[in-house]
């Protein structure tokens, strides 16, 4: 079993207790600052000096270009080089770079400062280099195409693009997407706390720039102490770099398949998340057009609409206003107002379940105002609290607030995308979240807008999950449906159910809807997805509106119809049990310690019983007595016949004998939820990973004037002249299908939508 794959179990030194160390640590070393600017500037020179200054001999600062040239030379020799930037803030475009940190091997770590500040004058310090002469030297290193190892690499690649003119940039290895790759559950992904752990296998303390600087920006930092934490990080960088190669390694006589080793994660590192660092680098350069002035106009409209929502919401209150003139009587303490504040849970919780004796739908909270429990009870003021907390919403979290993200220089969006966003490698976004936009309400979408002169084009995967899922689990039946055309969801339904596959179409012939085959289709599609996303079949039948008995029977006339689906799901649990993780199509790992659980574990209350024998003089003081094997096994006959309802007792039972079980039946079962999920969504990211490299790094799109905007999961959001779009739309889909077909062997279609916003009419070329 590699490193990094299912954690050692019973380790008595936890990841809590080493935080809780740290901490103490933290608190002797750190010095109180007082409050004006010059006592935090010495408190931070004193916490500095205290913490770092043994680093003094190491590093150096870098105040003219000789001693600048000199070293570039170094790296160049050294064929690596680790490279860090601080700046002002976490803006490439807005903020700017203060310095730049510099590490190859048998070298001082070094410190080129360009723009830092008196703290007490503001006026910019002396013997610093110009921006316009690092950015040469720098240059010969992109020239040289030497190694260059970043941690974090998007976001000083875009520093020194903006700030530096760096436009040719590049890294070959970025430490956090290695870590992530290597344990993607990792507590923290942190340079320093990741440097410590398994660096300095936890042999001192890291200090973050926040611990270190108290929230003062980088360039009021007085050199002489900036230098000892900035060029630190570029050394540790290229020591967990150093670290981690040893790891990740690609062996080409082996397939990214390879379960047993890092082969395949280390395909994945080389091969998808590398190539696209530079291509989210560009996203996030590029930025979204929006469009202030319609924002505006939405703003009028849905206030106009919340208003609404508001009095209808007051109106209905009026039917029971008795009710609630006695309630308020009757407490006049309550913290119900006249009239009802909408927006207040607690006055809705008054309203719904004392006044109007509403019973609860959520026996757990049993006083939820939740959308989803209101979303069940069967009363109209129950719905138009769901329609203003939806308008509501639209407002606060898109209409109102998105207008705030602009970037003052170039009107537009530019957010961040987290290449690494979830555990299953699907990419997320922030500052603002861009793959969140309600597609329901076109309204929203439409405040993007192409640049003047240019057309939004969008290309998806159809059914791209699914399909990734038919590869899988290879069943002939779902292969063959996809290879002849059809759709997969009505082929199913249709072999599931024993009758033909027209009458499990949506639409007839003629264009009519077709409601018994909707129904079955929609049944077909829930099962599959369910599977797919790990639901069990009460939330399946749920999901159906149906019983969780014809639920049930559904789902066992689609397994008896298409028996690799269920085997794709026990061969991933089996992997899961096996290896203690489950791989995507390309290799990546999704690793599931929790299977590795016992379903019940045995304490002692007071953390360990120590042997309590006086007059055992031969033992030792501090050894741990374990809870004896017939008391575990006694309690586990209990627990194994009781019905859920009677382990409460059993544990209270437990307790009085000084014994803490715990349950992980929960964390166990999550686990075994996203085996399934974890190897298709997994796979569905990595195939839109290769096709953002193959879109964004094509050189005939980018002669067209073609760029990427936005990635929304399985599709691509991106913008063209107008005058190019046809030749780039053909190309575009060609190149998303190109991507697919790595791995997949099933026929792949994309369709390119041409338009002038987000969801806004369709453009004709």
């Amino acid at each position: 079993m590699a490193l990094f794959d299912v954690p050692k179990r019973n380790t008595k030194e936890t990841d809590l207790n080493l935080v809780k160390k740290t901490q103490a640590v933290k608190k002797q070393n750190v010095v109180r600052a007082g409050n004006s600017l010059i006592d935090r500037i010495a408190t931070i020179k004193a916490n500095v000096e205290r913490n770092l200054g043994k680093y003094s001999s190491e590093f150096i600062v870098i105040q003219d270009e000789i001693s600048l040239h000199n070293y570039i030379l170094h790296c160049i020799e050294n064929n690596a080089v680790a490279i860090d930037t601080e700046t002002t803030g976490l803006d490439p475009i807005l903020d700017t770079i203060v310095g730049v940190c510099l590490y190859t091997p048998n070298q001082q770590a070094a410190y080129i400062p360009i723009n830092h500040i008196s703290y007490v004058t503001g006026a910019k310090a002396d013997n610093q280099l110009e921006a316009e002469a690092v950015a040469s030297e720098l240059d010969k290193l992109i020239k040289a195409g030497i190694d260059i190892i970043m941690f974090n690499a998007k976001f000083d690649i875009r520093v020194l693009r903006n700030q530096l003119g760096l436009k040719d940039i590049y890294c070959t290895w970025d430490c956090y997407l290695a870590a992530r790759l290597m344990n993607e559950n990792e507590p923290s992904n942190a340079l320093k706390k990741l440097h410590q752990k398994y660096v300095l296998n936890d042999a001192e303390d890291e200090f973050t720039y926040d611990e270190m600087f108290k929230g003062i920006e980088f360039n009021k930092i007085p050199i002489n102490v900036a230098y000892l934490y900035a060029a630190h990080d570029a050394k540790i960088t290229y020591e967990l770099y150093e670290f981690q190669k040893k790891y990740m390694y690609y062996d080409e006589t082996c397939s990214p398949e390879d379960r047993n080793g890092m082969n395949g994660v280390a395909w994945v590192f080389f091969n998808i998340e590398m190539p696209c660092v530079s291509v989210v680098a560009d996203m996030e350069d590029t930025g979204v057009l929006f469009d202030i002035l319609y924002a505006k106009k939405l703003h009028e409209k849905y206030s106009v609409l919340l208003d609404e929502k508001v009095n209808n919401f007051y109106r209905l209150c009026e039917d029971y206003s008795e009710e609630i003139n006695q309630y308020l009587k009757n407490n006049p303490n309550s913290k119900l107002e006249q009239p009802i504040n909408v927006a207040s849970p607690s006055q809705i919780a008054i309203l719904l379940y004392d006044i109007l004796e509403i019973e609860p739908v959520d026996q757990k909270s049993p006083r939820s105002t939740g959308e989803a429990v209101l979303q069940k009870i069967d009363n109209p003021i129950a719905k138009a609290i769901l329609e203003y907390r939806e308008v509501s919403k639209l407002i606060s979290t898109y209409i109102d607030k998105l207008p705030n993200c602009v970037n003052p220089r170039d009107g537009r969006i530019h957010c961040s995308f987290n290449q690494y966003g979830a555990d299953t490698g699907r990419m997320s976004s922030s500052d603002p979240n861009l793959q969140n936009i309600p597609s329901h309400n076109k309204d929203i979408r439409k405040m993007f807008t192409a640049s003047d002169g240019y057309v939004l084009m969008s290309s998806d995967y159809s059914q791209q999950e699914p399909k990734v899922m038919t590869q899988m689990c290879g069943d002939p039946k779902m292969i063959k449906a996809y290879q002849e055309g059809k759709d997969l969801y009505a082929e199913i339904a249709a072999l599931s159910f024993n009758t033909t596959y027209d009458n499990c179409l949506e639409f007839r012939p003629d264009g009519t809807t077709n409601p018994e085959g909707k129904n079955r289709r929609s049944q077909a599609k829930s099962i599959l997805l369910g599977v797919l996303y790990g639901r069990g079949v009460p939330s399946i039948a749920e999901q159906l509106g149906t019983s969780t008995e014809k639920a049930q029977k559904i789902k066992d006339s689609v397994f008896k119809g298409f028996p690799a689906i269920p085997q794709f799901e026990q061969d991933s649990l089996d992997m899961a049990y096996e290896l203690g993780y489950v791989t995507t199509l390309w290799g990546r790992k999704r690793r599931l310690p929790d299977l590795q659980l016992d379903e019940y574990e045995f304490k002692w209350k007071d953390g360990s019983r120590l042997n309590a024998d006086i007059l055992n003089f031969e033992a030792n003081e501090d050894t741990e007595v374990d809870i004896p094997e017939e008391t575990i096994q006694k309690y586990l006959r209990k627990l194994r016949r009781c019905r859920f309802g009677e382990k409460r007792k059993i544990f209270e039972e437990a307790n009085k004998e000084g014994i803490w079980i715990v349950d992980n039946g929960a964390k166990i079962a999550d686990a075994q939820r996203q085996c399934v999920n974890a190897r298709i969504q997994g796979s569905a990211a990595d195939m839109s990973k290769l096709a953002m490299i193959l879109v964004g790094k094509d050189e005939r799109l980018k002669e067209l004037g073609f760029r990427l905007l936005i990635p929304v999961h399985d599709e691509l959001i991106a913008e063209c002249p107008i005058e190019n779009a046809k030749e780039c739309k053909e190309r575009f889909a060609q190149l998303m299908s190109d991507a697919a077909k790595s791995r997949l062997t099933i026929p792949i279609k994309c369709d390119v939508e041409l338009t002038k916003s987000w969801y806004g009419e369709s453009v004709n070329i």
